[in-house]
């Protein structure tokens, strides 16, 4: 997502990757079309870095919208790309020498075996790197040494989504369909709801509003304390009819949605006074 031009870039299971103008979303423009199932996308400068579900990460020049390479990087889906560095089903974290490079079948001083189970979400700070895992834990790195500072275990299972709060506190969610939220100052789990009925698949946060989306077909809306504020269901607001991804704002009253059910949606929330 392109925040300032308000551009949703999407990728999925059927190979493509569109743009979106959030201005007139109605048709989107064909940036990629591949063979193979699509897991994570991520706008890098003036680049668009899309990592396969075969390990393959593709690089779009967005000048141009033309692909400039395809790489093998990771044995197995890659769920994380970012500036320098890429995870996935592997558990193996890339730093910024390897991307760009092949692996030619093995791994190198560049490659850092983090867990032995999926690297599924990363959120990064001015000096920290959050990456979540299917071994039940959050890894926080260094950023620029990506030395291992904290190490926070308390999910059931994978976790799929994380966003920072404020400097001090990180909320969290995944398979076990809880929101958690982390005091980084002593390392430790603070409260716990339990946020739908299946997992959870993504979080976003505005600095106001905690969005929450699900495998059980709702979005749901949090304060800063966990409350819950809102549910949005297809029954009461013709919303998805498949597991919900992805949710992200786009500002502090519109965010977008996606969905199993192939669709995008754009929602606006009113607070009334």
């Amino acid at each position: 997502m392109d925040k300032d031009s308000r551009t949703i870039y999407s990728a999925g299971a059927d190979g493509y990757v569109v743009k979106w103008d959030v201005n007139n979303p109605e048709e989107g423009s064909l940036i990629l079309q591949s063979g193979e199932a699509f897991y994570s996308i991520s706008k890098i400068g003036n680049e668009l870095k899309i990592g396969s579900k075969s390990g393959v990460i593709y690089t779009v020049d967005l000048t141009n919208n033309e692909l400039v390479s395809s790489t093998q990087l990771h044995q197995g889906g890659v769920f994380i790309i970012g500036e320098g560095y890429s995870g996935g089903e592997d558990g193996v974290l890339l730093r910024p020498k390897t991307i760009g490079e092949s692996l030619d079948s093995s791994f190198n001083a560049d490659d850092m075996v983090l867990s032995r189970d999926s690297l599924r979400c990363v959120i990064e700070t001015g000096q920290d790197l959050f990456v979540g895992a299917s071994d039940n834990s959050i890894y926080r790195l260094d950023s620029k040494t990506f030395e291992l500072k904290q190490k926070l275990v308390g999910h059931a299972n994978s976790v799929f989504a994380m966003e920072l709060m404020d400097d001090n506190t990180l909320v969290s969610t995944g398979r076990d369909a809880l929101i958690k939220a982390w005091d980084l100052s002593i390392g430790k789990e603070v409260h716990s709801v339990p946020a739908h009925e299946y997992q959870a698949k993504s979080l976003s946060w505005n600095g106001e509003l905690l969005l929450s989306s699900s495998m059980d077909k709702t979005i749901k809306i949090w304060n800063n304390k966990l409350d819950l504020l809102k549910v949005i269901d297809i029954e009461r607001y013709d919303g998805h009819t498949n597991c919900i991804n992805k949710v992200e704002w786009l500002d502090n009253n519109l965010f977008v949605s996606c969905s199993d059910d192939r669709s995008l949606l754009l929602w606006k929330v009113e607070i009334l006074s």
